[in-house]
Order: structure tokens, then sequence, then C-alpha cells
């Protein structure tokens, strides 16, 4: 299975304003249990969201890769709402320093 493939399946079901995936499984190629299942890392923002706690949400995440998750061994979600999004990535304001010195 392909990063592709899982991402069109997230985006048919869920229909994300944002999604970003990592596959990272060649970091975890020399396991010594590694089955050859991916390793991924998953980033969406959906307004489906809203409301919803964070288990809620990896479940939906879930269903939508259920074809698929036999061939997944790691999936890492970060699922935001589209508010929740915006924070994260809005520039934080720096506090002014005071210094002490008075040389």
């Amino acid at each position: 299975m392909n990063q592709q493939v899982l991402e069109q399946l997230i985006e048919d079901a869920l229909h994300p304003e944002f999604l970003e995936i990592r596959d990272r499984s060649e970091a975890h190629s020399s396991h010594e249990q590694s089955d050859g299942g991916g390793h991924y890392e998953l980033r969406i923002v959906c307004h489906q969201f809203e409301g919803m706690a964070p288990l809620a949400r990896h479940r939906l995440v879930n269903a939508a890769t259920e074809s698929v998750r036999e061939k997944i061994h790691a999936l890492a979600v970060k699922a935001y709402t589209p508010e929740e999004f915006a924070a994260l990535n809005k520039p934080r304001t720096r506090r002014p320093t005071i210094s002490l010195n008075t040389q």
C-alpha cells in the first residue's frame, strides 16, 4: 500500500480542508518485529471534527482507512478543526524584554 491510496481514502470519506501524510516506514524498517506494514504520520483539518473529542476524531479517520488497516503498522493522527489549526499556525507575539543591565 502506498501513501496515495491512504490519502484518497481519507479525502473521499472526510473531505478535509487540509491533509498531510508522511510515510515514516523507512525509519522503522530495521525493527526486529517489523512486519512490513507502513508507518504513517497524518495531520488533518476537517469541519466534521467540530465538537468532537480527540478519540472520536481518530475513530473517524480509522473508519475511513478500515479497508487498508491490515497494511498499516502504525498511524499517528493529529486531527484539528479549522479553528484549532488556525490558532496553531498564528504567529505568536513576543513579550518585550527588559534589560536590567545599567552599564
